[in-house]
């Protein structure tokens, strides 16, 4: 053989044998995520569709339909650590399969222990069969592995909660939500920590954060956070003094302008009231209820000049009556200034009947007020 055809030889086994070597180890593919290419294993077609329709069926609660599934997939594809980690959470959530999820947890940790959802899942299997200690240290590794993960986050600090460790809790909450301020689910878990704690001054700084990303979340938080129901936000502002802070939270709480005179008002705060029934009542001299605050607020000072300039309402000017609260502001007015028949001519018959409470505090103090007023003499609220 010469040389030349001694050297092809060579060069065709050669080839042969790493083909030979190529054909026993996994093929691999070229992924594209998130614009980046990305070599991996190449998983079967039908490996793919065992799995969908075992998310599919988990999703909708069919436990042993996805159990069966998942089983299905691994036949095609055995070295999956996603696929055997499904499989174990399936198979620990359905009582009739629990058993077998170690099994199922133990394929996927030979495969790749530093898989964070295998550590997450395992911790959530653990704490559903009542092994907190064993769910705690699976949830930290799966936090060591990950710590960018939120839901790992979640689940380790609920776990500390659970046992007993609250402060270590609230400082991973609180790691969390500083190295992602956006994250909504941290802000909820802080949020809802403080309140079984009673921590209100953490509760409502995380209800305002949460209210402004998730606003779905208002009412609830509105009726949890008393402090924070817009209208308790807006005579916060007014009792600090900051009127266009009130104006800004009167927006928020779709407070009519004219109403935030009579909160005012009704609050006992005669400067801010007169500026905002004053601003009201040059643009609309109708509105009743501004006429009615600055009135109070007149009072309110001992200013009798403009209290009897605030009841003077310009001739043929057409009113808008006024809302319940002015209503029983002027009512108590009355009653100071010209007598309890008065008042109660003002009032009428309905105002001495019983209404069901208010959640607005203003407004049922000044109805109690008006109430005692209205009273048969010798007779209570």
């Amino acid at each position: 053989m010469s040389r030349r055809h001694g050297s092809a030889a060579i060069v065709a086994a050669a080839i042969t044998l790493l083909g030979l070597a190529a054909g026993c180890a996994d093929p691999t593919v070229i992924r594209v995520i998130d614009g980046v290419p990305t070599k991996g294993r190449f998983i079967s077609y039908e490996s793919y569709a065992y799995y969908a329709r075992g998310a599919e069926a988990e999703a909708h609660g069919d436990l042993p339909l996805a159990i069966m599934l998942y089983k299905g997939a691994t036949e095609h594809d055995e070295k999956s650590v996603e696929v055997w980690t499904r499989l174990g959470a399936a198979s620990c959530a359905s009582p009739d399969a629990r058993a077998s999820a170690g099994e199922a947890f133990t394929r996927a940790e030979e495969l790749d222990p530093s898989y964070e959802p295998l550590a997450r899942a395992r911790a959530r299997c653990a704490v559903d069969s009542g092994r907190v200690a064993e769910a705690l240290q699976h949830a930290a590794r799966a936090v060591a592995l990950d710590p960018g993960q939120d839901e790992a986050v979640l689940l380790y600090a609920s776990l500390l909660e659970r046992a007993g460790r609250v402060a270590d809790a609230e400082r991973t909450l609180d790691a969390l939500v500083i190295e992602r301020p956006t994250s909504v689910q941290g802000w909820l878990a802080r949020y809802e920590l403080a309140l079984r704690r009673r921590d209100t001054v953490t509760a409502e700084r995380a209800a305002r954060v949460l209210r402004r990303r998730a606003p779905r979340l208002a009412d609830r938080i509105a009726a949890e956070v008393p402090a924070l129901a817009p209208l308790a936000e807006v005579d916060a502002a007014l009792r600090s003094g900051d009127l266009g802070a009130a104006r800004k939270a009167a927006r928020r709480a779709r407070l009519p302008a004219p109403e935030l005179a009579v909160r005012a008002a009704a609050l006992g705060l005669p400067r801010l009231a007169r500026d905002q029934a004053e601003l009201v009542l040059g643009a609309d001299p109708s509105s009743s209820s501004a006429r009615i605050a600055l009135a109070v607020a007149a009072d309110l000072a001992g200013d009798t000049a403009l209290l009897a300039s605030a009841l003077d309402a310009p001739k043929d000017t057409p009113t808008v009556a006024p809302s319940p609260l002015a209503r029983l502001l002027f009512t108590d007015l009355l009653g100071r200034r010209a007598g309890r028949d008065a008042a109660r001519a003002f009032a009428g018959p309905d105002f001495v009947s019983p209404d069901a409470p208010s959640p607005d505090p203003l407004l049922e103090a000044a109805r109690k007020r008006v109430r005692a007023l209205l009273a048969p003499s010798g007779k209570g609220a």
